[in-house]
């Protein structure tokens, strides 16, 4: 199919220096920036608070730069106001997703963020002494030979904006700390978070929107491997129609294998192939075995992970921008790309731990089979989820965020089991255990800590000045 000239694709002008992105919402962030111009969302928004910046913690960073064992309180502050940028611009669009008729997911979030701050720096402290700074990197390196990993952006991304930056807004909206509290523990989330994705990125940033959205961290060889086993299809066609279909019944069991959160999906990309098509690389995780609940799904005999790869055509649809945002996640303008897919392959990666060897392809035309299944399993996961009281949905979801934000990067480090037997991973920390019953109280849930993570006013800054060995040391 030849677009015509009415239709061709304009979006590789976002990718122009100077070019300002074009605009997602009609909404603006503050933050603690009170008084000055308000930041807008996309690469104008990443521009202009990278330009407020302190410390060039924000710019290309060298390898000896990310080897450092702190930051510095200039450094940190940058960090804190760019991730509160960042939660903003990915998630105010999709604020309802926060709301879901059968899981109070609100509840179980924010108990995971304040858990998350408190507990995962002990524990990511000993992983990096397992396996040295470097290992991190190296950790984070993995991803770029791979397919089906959580080794990905919203893995990556959730240590610090969400372990440090909403975990630490939740407290301070609680009044459980101040703002100069933990400052020691804070430098140990968020270097954990830059030795990461520094080494899955390696051009020196760690965060996709610093790089106009884009999050292309494939080897060459590898991703010409994967482009090598794309079937080409018409749109609408039937095996068009098999391929989507797949994708959305694969994704939907993804998100509520996850308790309806994105922990389940990964999208990188987007790679121009040769003729001038995009493609993305989608995992849709199916089957988490940390998770009790996930036994209907291994009943089913599906793979921890289905690995799509989406062949779009940029003219077909006159795309004028995308992104492959820092949840993982795929948005174009205009909004609706699937029409817009022109090929496609899947893969199966049938453990977390599976060598890409023995990865493999699934035609198309075969997918009818393993669609039956994730339907199947889809069902009896509503089923089994509906039975659930109350706190045992708040916290399961609970444990999908504490623990599987690090639980890729424990797995490969090897210090998984030890943080469940030395630390005690799986246990609920007694001052966490508490909150449960106030974050009903007074919409705390509800109404007051949305608005301090959406609005940027949660996110306080540490003291000029301010020691970075401080914990906090007593409860007055």
């Amino acid at each position: 199919m030849t677009a015509t000239s009415e239709h061709r694709a304009t979006y590789k002008q976002r990718y122009q220096d100077g070019d300002p992105g074009l605009r997602f919402q009609d909404l603006t962030y503050v933050g603690n920036f009170k008084g000055q111009e308000p930041i807008p969302d996309g690469i104008l928004g990443d521009r202009m608070i990278r330009s407020r910046a302190k410390s060039g913690v924000l710019e290309r960073v060298a390898k000896e730069g990310v080897l450092r064992d702190q930051f510095t309180i200039d450094e940190l502050n940058d960090l804190n106001n760019y991730l509160a940028w960042n939660i903003w611009d990915v998630l105010v669009m999709r604020a309802t997703e926060g709301v879901s008729g059968m899981i109070p997911r609100q509840e179980y979030e924010i108990l995971a963020f304040m858990h998350e701050f408190y507990r995962w720096p002990e524990i990511l402290r000993m992983t990096t002494d397992e396996v040295g700074a470097q290992g991190i990197m190296d950790i984070g390196a993995s991803a770029r030979r791979e397919i089906g990993t959580k080794v990905n952006a919203v893995h990556d991304w959730c240590i610090g904006a969400v372990g440090f930056g909403m975990g630490r807004c939740g407290l301070l909206a609680l009044e459980a700390i101040g703002p100069d509290d933990y400052i020691e523990e804070s430098n140990e989330i968020l270097k954990f978070m830059q030795r990461v994705l520094w080494g899955k990125r390696q051009d020196g940033y760690i965060l996709n929107s610093q790089d106009r959205y884009r999050c292309r961290i494939h080897e060459q060889d590898f991703l010409d491997s994967i482009v090598d086993q794309v079937e080409h299809f018409e749109p609408d066609s039937p095996p068009h129609q098999a391929f989507t279909r797949f994708n959305a019944a694969a994704e939907l069991l993804s998100f509520l294998d996850h308790y309806d959160c994105r922990l389940g999906l990964g999208d990188t990309g987007p790679y121009e192939l040769p003729d001038g098509k995009l493609l993305i690389l989608r995992d849709l995780f199916v089957n988490e075995e940390a998770f009790h609940w996930s036994d209907v799904c291994d009943d089913q005999g599906l793979p921890h992970c289905y690995t799509l790869a989406l062949v779009i055509d940029p003219d077909l649809m006159s795309l004028e921008e995308i992104r492959v945002n820092d949840i993982s996640t795929t948005f174009t303008r205009p909004k609706n790309y699937i029409s817009a897919i022109v090929g496609g392959a899947v893969f199966a990666r049938e453990k977390w731990n599976t060598p890409m060897a023995e990865v493999y392809n699934i035609p198309v035309a075969d997918l009818g089979g393993h669609l039956t299944k994730v339907q199947n399993a889809t069902l009896k996961l509503y089923q089994k989820t509906s039975r659930m009281n109350r706190r045992d949905l708040i916290w399961n979801g609970q444990y999908v965020y504490y623990v599987d934000m690090i639980l890729p990067h424990l797995r490969l480090a090897g210090t998984y089991d030890k943080a469940c037997k030395d630390y005690q991973l799986w246990e609920i920390d007694q001052r966490v255990s508490n909150y449960y019953y106030d974050i009903t109280k007074r919409g705390f849930a509800q109404v007051t800590v949305p608005q301090k993570i959406f609005s940027g006013e949660g996110y306080l800054p540490f003291s000029d000045g301010a020691d970075t060995r401080r914990s906090k040391y007593r409860w007055l």
